[in-house]
């Protein structure tokens, strides 16, 4: 059920900003990413912007096409992308989506835009904002490594329609997805659970 050993294995995490971002939000990320994984996490250049394609008929950036941009930039060996960005995201059959990968690819995507309290009316936490992106990441890091959605409502792999399912799902993997996971991806330096 779990991914091939080895199949999966890669040696570093690009962080890509898309579209403008909080100062110093990539950065902030790709420390907390690097305390959860076993492989470095670094800030990539941003892609100079381009014309964003939108969902027919919405205000929100087509997910999977951002994913196909980032899949087709040149990587270093071993390198996964992970886009990170504060547009709103959707395809054509969800109202929105928190981030989209391909099971076993090279590159993930995030967006920060519905995991930010202010776009629910809310006061502004940009700590709740950096902990809630930081396990979409990891979420979507790991479908990149092989593993799909777990039936388990206290996995980090578990399925999230909202940001409330976000917030109560936890921030481990469940024992079985912790199996499953590649190398890579296992906690760098033991289980640190605390993202914030």
């Amino acid at each position: 059920m779990g991914p091939e050993a080895g199949a999966h294995e890669r040696s570093l995490i690009q962080l890509v900003g898309i579209g403008p971002l909080p100062p110093g939000f990539a950065e902030e990320l790709a420390v907390r990413v690097s305390r959860r994984v076993a492989v470095p996490c670094q800030v990539r250049q941003t892609p100079s912007q381009t014309e964003l394609r939108r969902v027919p008929g919405r205000d929100q950036v087509d997910a999977d096409w951002l994913l196909g941009l980032l899949e087709a930039r040149p990587l270093p060996a071993g390198a996964v992308a992970m886009g990170i960005t504060a547009l709103d995201l959707a395809i054509p059959i969800f109202t929105f989506v928190f981030g989209r990968a391909r099971e076993s690819g090279h590159a993930a995507l995030v967006s920060a835009a519905r995991l930010a309290p202010e776009f629910y009316g809310l006061a502004p936490d940009a700590a709740l904002t950096r902990h809630r992106t930081v396990l979409e990441v990891l979420h979507e890091l790991a479908h990149v490594g092989g593993l799909r959605h777990c039936p388990d409502a206290a996995c980090l792999m578990s399925f999230a329609g909202s940001v409330e399912r976000v917030d109560v799902r936890g921030v481990d993997f469940c024992p079985t997805c912790l199996r499953d996971l590649p190398r890579w991806l296992h906690p760098g330096g033991g289980e640190v659970t605390d993202v914030r």
